[in-house]
């Protein structure tokens, strides 16, 4: 009887202390938590002696912690995006607006027929760099939902090409250099949306008048499932292109952002190719820059169907 009485005493001692350092396991855990959490610290738990079901309580932990500052650190980087977004916007937008007031006010000054005109058509050219750039940003504010997809349909690509190429005749004249085409003689047939294959094709152009040098050539790969079309021009002198990150928002190889672009342009076509199942890919190689567009092949020939204004605001 003793030595039950004994027995029992010294396994009650036992689970006494044993509950004990539970609890100050436990307070540990909760004073390092109220640590990392005062200080935004990046440490985690840790303990010397870890009990199977501490040890899983302190993985638990960790886990949450490891979790909460992924989450922080995306939301820091979205809120920069954001910052640096409304810095370029108001930059973007500010200077067009600050130069087509001078030109109305000099417009308006000048007692000069032949000045007058001058000045307003300047103001017309900021209006219409204005109208650009908000049809841009109404187009990337569209194209940053994830749930907003585009009618898809039977395109013929050729036919297509030919008729937007065509409507930049007279820049291609302006800048000096007729473009080297090469696309094929027969239809070819892709899937994709017609109104977005123009704003891409538009996009590439502008891009080319603004940055390129010498003429424009463009060339097609036709495979048994892909059609492939090759935009390549010269590169302009002074001029550094980056084709891994060309393709981001707001992208400019000048710092200064003294050119007339948003920045927009080849971070929509790559979204467009993107919801289009394509593919958009950039190279420099010895001073010439090119893009590869890569379109889904159509199983079903069809006819060309006319523009779809996907997002119901067209140029």
């Amino acid at each position: 009887m003793l030595i039950l009485l004994i027995a029992l005493s010294l396994l009650l001692i036992i689970s006494t202390i044993y509950i004990l350092y539970y609890r100050n396991q436990i307070r540990d855990i909760g004073n390092q938590l109220a640590f990392i959490t005062k200080h935004h610290s990046f440490k985690l738990i840790h303990t010397q002696i870890k009990p199977k079901e501490i040890s899983h309580l302190i993985d638990r932990c960790n886990v949450m912690l490891k979790t909460q500052r992924e989450m922080d650190q995306q939301f820091i980087k979205k809120n920069e995006e954001i910052n640096s977004t409304i810095a370029s916007l108001s930059h973007d937008i500010r200077t067009p607006l600050t130069s087509l007031d001078g030109y109305l006010q000099l417009a308006t000054r000048t007692e000069s027929p032949q000045e007058k005109s001058h000045y307003i058509k300047l103001a017309q050219s900021r209006t219409e760099r204005i109208n650009r750039l908000l049809d841009e940003l109404f187009l990337y504010t569209k194209l940053e939902n994830k749930d907003y997809t585009l009618d898809m349909e039977n395109i013929e690509i050729v036919n297509l090409l030919k008729q937007r190429l065509f409507v930049y005749i007279n820049e291609f004249s302006q800048k000096g250099y007729e473009p080297a085409i090469s696309l094929p003689d027969q239809p070819v047939y892709i899937r994709g949306n017609s109104s977005a294959i123009e704003r891409i094709t538009e996009n590439i152009i502008r891009n080319y008048l603004l940055h390129g040098e010498g003429a424009i050539t463009i060339h097609c790969e036709e495979k048994s499932d892909a059609f492939i079309i090759h935009f390549t021009n010269a590169i302009k002198d002074g001029i550094s292109i980056n084709p891994e990150s060309i393709f981001t928002r707001f992208y400019k190889e000048d710092a200064s952002r003294t050119n007339q672009s948003s920045g927009l342009g080849l971070f929509i076509v790559r979204t467009l190719m993107e919801k289009m199942q394509g593919d958009v890919s950039a190279s420099v190689e010895q001073d010439r820059f090119g893009l590869r567009l890569v379109f889904n092949k159509s199983d079903k020939e069809e006819n060309y169907i006319g523009s779809i204004d996907y997002l119901n605001h067209r140029r």
